[in-house]
């Protein structure tokens, strides 16, 4: 619907434009060339020619003066007043020449009073007048082209106030369009937002002067420096598209064609130096490379595209708009053919469609970059699990490796400490006196506990942790057997598991405990051994239902006691309490 709006929009301009020639005025133009500054006297003396073309077009041409006879003749029968428009708004010095009276107007000569785009003179004929008019017409920095153009007063008015108001419409949208691509580079810190932003300026720059708009509204001194730039506004403007090209296309990748970029660009630098100056002034060598580089730029995105890059897609087209403007203004600036007189803002539609092109060549870009960067997260997402899955197979084949040398290495202790109680034992049976055997025995079933930790570990698939029920229950049946226990009960309440290195410690404290008692106390008939742990701490209790001993004499003459309470207090970090009077009872408490 809003493209309807706008093509009806353009429709209304062209119908405007067409009505807005006044037919009842009869106009025969004559036209007399010189390369000498005349007065008018003199211009009336010298030939003119009839010239019956709708539009004059000399190219860059700052040798020549143009003098126009044209003769005006009012159809009707009443006084009428008329626009007589020259319809170019880039001529700098138009002077008007009738009646003993002189008006000028022109780019560098604009009357601040009337805001109208185009030269323009405001004249009157009676009721069926003929009159003759002079103008003179010079142009030193642009193409000296136009057209005579008689108007109704009113339709006129409205038309160029039309012009006008599509013209600041136009301006607003390529505002936002550079408003919301300057937040891209703030926000994403991309060159090439920015890059985009200042050749759309230097674009509009460029266009606001050559449909006569910025000259209306800019201070006159404005106006003569902006007259005399010609070469450099352009060549800035080619310079920054070529930037803008590099950066989005990412030329860098394509050797050959980024040197041709580099190329323009310092060949426009030159222009700018040494032929824009008064002395040296050819405006035709820069409209030629701008030529040469529109056409180029569209056939490095096409070939770009081609190559795999999809965000090039929306360049070609928005480039393809602005190239068919820049064609038509080139050829037209050249004095080869004259097409846009018949409408003027044309240049700056394709401009706004660039515009909107590129920005969404930009929408376009980050939409393929997400969609990118999803399937490159895929990918690596795919290709880490791929990883995981290799990774946790070698972790369990090297976790299996190190458990079978964990149980090969728990059994070769065990069968070591084996062979050691063999030997004890052996010597141990050579032995008379009963003192040695009971010491040889303790010795032992201290080993005995060391040994049944290994012998656990390398049975069960955990080598880390001891099952200390499972342990607890071994060491008690190795006592039993040790020193013959028929008619002794062992109770065990054990709910604890511990690592390796503690779990011989409390080991060795239950063998010492129960082999003191089973030698020292009387009366004795059951063992109750209890290890549970509460949140980080263990507690160890070891009793028996014997009568007890003397506490403080058995402990300065036992070994094992001192081995129970070195192991308890220097080893574990832990606390002990005992009851010997009339019982028998061991409380110990520890932290892993």
């Amino acid at each position: 619907m809003k493209f309807y709006r706008f093509v009806f929009l353009l429709t209304l301009i062209i119908i405007i434009s067409l009505n807005a020639q006044d037919f009842s005025i009869h106009k025969e133009i004559q036209i007399f060339i010189t390369t000498k500054k005349l007065k008018l006297e003199e211009a009336k003396n010298s030939k003119f020619d009839l010239f019956s073309k709708e539009h004059i077009n000399y190219g860059f041409n700052s040798d020549m003066y143009i003098w126009l006879k044209v003769n005006l003749k009012n159809l009707e029968n009443k006084p009428k007043d008329f626009i007589l428009e020259i319809n170019n708004p880039l001529l700098e010095h138009i002077i008007l020449y009738y009646d003993d009276k002189i008006n000028t107007s022109g780019m560098l000569h604009i009357d601040k009073r009337e805001k109208y785009i185009n030269p323009s003179f405001t004249l009157s004929l009676k009721a069926n007048e003929t009159k003759t008019y002079y103008l003179n017409i010079k142009n030193s920095t642009t193409a000296l082209q136009f057209s005579i153009l008689i108007s109704d007063l009113e339709n006129f008015k409205n038309y160029d106030l039309l012009k006008q108001f599509l013209i600041v419409f136009f301006i607003g949208v390529i505002l936002a369009f550079i408003t919301y691509s300057f937040s891209l580079f703030i926000y994403t810190k991309e060159k090439s937002y920015l890059y985009y932003c200042i050749y759309i300026l230097t674009l509009l720059f460029q266009q606001l002067t050559y449909i006569g708009f910025l000259p209306l509204y800019a201070p006159q001194w404005f106006t003569n420096i902006d007259n005399l730039i010609v070469v450099p506004k352009v060549g800035i403007m080619i310079i920054t598209a070529a930037i803008f090209a590099r950066s989005f296309l990412k030329t860098s990748n394509y050797s050959k064609i980024d040197k041709i970029y580099k190329f323009v660009i310092y060949f426009i630098l030159l222009q700018i130096l040494f032929l824009s100056t008064p002395v040296f002034y050819f405006p035709e060598v820069t409209v030629l490379t701008g030529l040469f580089f529109i056409f180029f730029n569209l056939y490095s995105s096409i070939y770009i595209y081609n190559k795999g890059n999809k965000q090039a897609r929306f360049f070609i087209i928005g480039w393809t708009f602005l190239s068919i403007g820049y064609f038509l203004s080139i050829i037209d600036a050249l004095g080869i053919i004259s097409v846009m007189y018949f409408l003027p803002p044309l240049i700056l539609i394709l401009t706004l469609i660039e515009a909107l092109f590129l920005l969404l060549a930009f929408i376009d870009r980050l939409s393929i970059l997400q969609n990118e960067k999803l399937q490159l997260d895929k990918k690596l997402y795919e290709e880490l699990e791929k990883r995981n899955i290799i990774v946790e197979k070698e972790v369990k084949k090297q976790t299996k490796s190190l458990k079978n040398l964990y149980r090969e290495l728990h059994h070769r202790v065990k069968n070591n400490l084996q062979i050691i109680l063999s030997i004890l034992n052996l010597q141990s049976s050579k032995l008379d006196n009963r003192y040695s055997k009971d010491e040889f025995l303790k010795l032992e079933n201290r080993i005995k506990a060391i040994s049944k930790t290994h012998e656990i570990l390398y049975q069960n698939d955990n080598i880390e942790i001891i099952n200390m029920k499972e342990y607890i229950k071994k060491l008690c049946m190795d006592l039993n057997i040790s020193y013959s226990l028929k008619d002794i009960d062992f109770k065990l309440n054990i709910d604890a598991n511990m690592p390796i290195k503690e779990a011989v410690y409390v080991g060795i404290i239950i063998n010492e405990l129960l082999s003191n008692s089973i030698k020292y106390v009387n009366n004795l008939d059951r063992f109750e051994i209890t290890l549970i742990k509460k949140a980080k701490e263990y507690f160890l209790e070891v009793a028996d239902n014997g009568l007890g001993y003397d506490f403080q004499k058995m402990r300065k003459n036992s070994l094992g006691l001192s081995l129970v309470y070195g192991l308890v207090t220097e080893q574990l970090g832990g606390e002990i309490e005992s009851k010997t009077k009339d019982e028998c009872k061991y409380m110990i408490r520890f932290k892993i």
